[in-house]
């Protein structure tokens, strides 16, 4: 404890923390996370859409009055981590300008948000008349007045995402700025909704205020404020200590994305070196695609940096993994840099649109693990899902006069690990998200849910086999339109170690009739007539490990589970199994397998 790094709190106060006793740092540590925790729970439980009440699109945090992070909700990681950008975002256009009462809203992708549909709300906390840090959160707002009704792709530029709001203050001094309202509310297509969520955003960031102002008056803000860098320099140290022990070197891995929502049929190229030296890694994304000419660019501060940062903290210090309180924060950036070429598809010039950033990030993601593989097999998985098939179901509604909007993130599933089978049927890596219930569909919506279920398909084979993507069928019950920002319909999750590869994800328009069509990953406002049907089927992740060395009585309890079939027993596994009973024929299986094992 009696390490000591002097830091700036850009106030021109320096926060020490030496002479803070072990006890009150580790009190101060746990009331910082509970506070990002109430944070969330606060704001998911009084949102009024879906993606925010259900799926939890959302994150929330404390931060000091450079934008450095002390704590964040356990929800979605690509919303917490960039939240230090928007106010760093903020920062460049109102130093100096912020006053006690003020709530700032911010959704600028130049300026450090994650992309124009998540909504910064950023609140000032003063002490003794002194900025001392802020109260944030950010969530995903159903619609922010783009070409089409919520999710889109198919853009020519960032000003037809929606509208931007570039740290402007929703309240000043404490008053409501009436005008920026009216723009809220008049700019969108379900203003209703839209303030509704902001509003539960508020509220979230001042329970975020109350909780910290609660702690200055009881600590003193300069033991709070200590602690907050103790912890993000004990965070740094911990995390510099996990990377030391990965050996030098540069690490390489390539993926495919379907294209760019446009130009249907060209594959976009990811390509990462991860160069490790001493206790600092660079992740590097030379030689990946140059920028599109769509919205399927990747705004690099809020979105691929966080990414970069999220992966290596999770591969190397995972909760799972240790007992200790090990707080995720800006500590966990420091060791960590990212480089992406200007002008390229992870680093855009402005304006390019960058509306639909998540399928590119999670691609990143995959391949930064199949990369450091070959350093770290105990802690990587085989391929994943790494996409994030969100689609949007939309249409007008005459009676009030505004759309309805549903958005939804389906299921993936997770890569098989050294010991471990993949995950089912849940979304994966940066995303974090949860499905919205069928309930919660069919009672909103004009929508039906009429199949949801484990994909039928078997999962990438391995001596522990891959996750396995859900399959949703949904009706549409009045005209309407439908966006769709996926990918992974071509390119199958990889395995690994001699497993055997995923299967793709696949977009179907009126599955099983004579008009069924398959769609392809992206679509901005495609026209829905009322009974279409929108099949979405998740992938399967990757297999890791020789097939072949797989139980055979988890090969038994698959074909029983009705994951795969006799036939993918015996082909992929080596194993003989009894139609009816499942019981494995254990002589054939061993000589099956001893003649293919050579």
């Amino acid at each position: 404890m009696g390490h000591s790094v002097q830091m700036s709190s850009g106030t021109g106060v320096k926060w020490p923390y030496e002479g803070i006793d072990p006890v009150t740092l580790r009190v101060i540590g746990g009331a910082f996370d509970a506070a990002a925790r109430e944070m969330a729970q606060v704001l998911y439980r009084m949102s009024n859409s879906s993606i925010i009440r259900e799926s939890e699109d959302l994150g929330c945090g404390l931060y000091d009055a450079v934008g450095n992070e002390f704590c964040e909700s356990e929800s979605s990681p690509m919303h917490i981590g960039s939240l230090p950008a928007y106010i760093r975002g903020c920062l460049r256009k109102l130093e100096g300008k912020i006053h006690e009462g003020d709530i700032i809203i911010h959704n600028h992708p130049y300026h450090g948000a994650s992309h124009t549909p998540d909504m910064g709300v950023i609140l000032p906390i003063f002490w003794q008349g002194r900025l001392l840090g802020f109260s944030a959160a950010t969530a995903h707002l159903t619609d922010i007045g783009a070409a089409a009704p919520g999710l889109n792709v198919d853009l020519i530029d960032v000003f037809a995402e929606g509208t931007l709001f570039d740290a402007v203050k929703l309240y000043d001094k404490g008053v409501p700025n009436e005008a920026v309202w009216s723009i809220l509310r008049s700019s969108v297509r379900t203003p209703d909704m839209n303030v509704a969520d902001i509003e539960a955003m508020i509220a979230a960031v001042r329970t975020g205020e109350r909780r910290l102002l609660k702690l200055f008056e009881r600590h003193g803000a300069e033991v709070v404020m200590g602690a907050a860098h103790y912890w993000m320099d004990y965070s740094e140290r911990r995390l510099r200590t996990e990377i030391e022990k990965i050996p030098d070197g540069d690490y390489s891995a390539e993926s495919f994305l379907d294209d760019d929502g446009r130009n249907f049929g060209k594959p976009l190229r990811v390509f990462v070196t991860v160069k490790k030296r001493g206790d600092s890694v660079l992740i590097d994304l030379t030689g990946s695609s140059d920028e599109v000419e769509t919205g399927y660019n990747v705004p690099f501060e809020g979105s691929l940096k966080v990414a970069c940062y999220y992966i290596v903290r999770t591969l190397l210090l995972d909760e799972a993994m240790s007992s200790e309180f090990i707080p995720q924060n800006s500590g966990m950036f420091r060791p960590v840099d990212v480089y992406a070429p200007r002008g390229s598809l992870f680093n855009p010039n402005f304006p390019r649109a960058c509306f639909a950033r998540m399928a590119q990030i999670q691609r990143v993601l995959d391949c930064v693990i199949r990369a450091l593989a070959p350093v770290l097999p105990d802690r990587v998985t085989a391929g994943n899902s790494a996409h994030v098939m969100s689609v949007s179901y939309s249409g007008y509604n005459p009676e009030r006069q505004q759309y309805w909007v549903c958005v939804e993130v389906n299921e993936g599933s997770y890569g098989a690990r050294q010991e471990k089978d993949g995950l089912d049927a849940v979304d994966n890596l940066m995303a974090n998200t949860r499905n919205v219930p069928c309930e919660d569909l069919e009672m909103r919506f004009p929508l039906r849910v009429e199949r949801y279920e484990l994909r039928p398909d078997s999962p990438g084979a391995g001596r522990r086999r891959g996750g396995i993507g859900a399959v949703r069928d949904v009706r549409i019950l009045a005209d309407g339109f439908f966006s769709c920002n996926g990918d992974r319909t071509l390119e199958a999750p990889r395995g690994l170690f001699g497993g055997l590869d995923g299967r793709p994800a696949i977009v179907m328009r009126n599955p099983d009739s004579a008009e069924s069509t398959i769609l392809p990953s992206k679509s901005s406002g495609r026209r829905l007539s009322r009974g279409d049907v929108i099949r979405i089927v998740g992938p399967n992740g990757g297999g890791y490990g020789n097939p072949l060395e797989r139980p055979a009585s988890d090969v038994a309890d698959d074909y029983l589970d009705g994951l795969i079939s006799l036939e993918e027993a015996r082909d992929h596994y080596g194993v003989l199994l009894n139609a009816r009973s499942g019981e494995v024929d254990s002589v054939a299986t061993e000589t099956l397998r001893a003649g293919r094992l050579g």
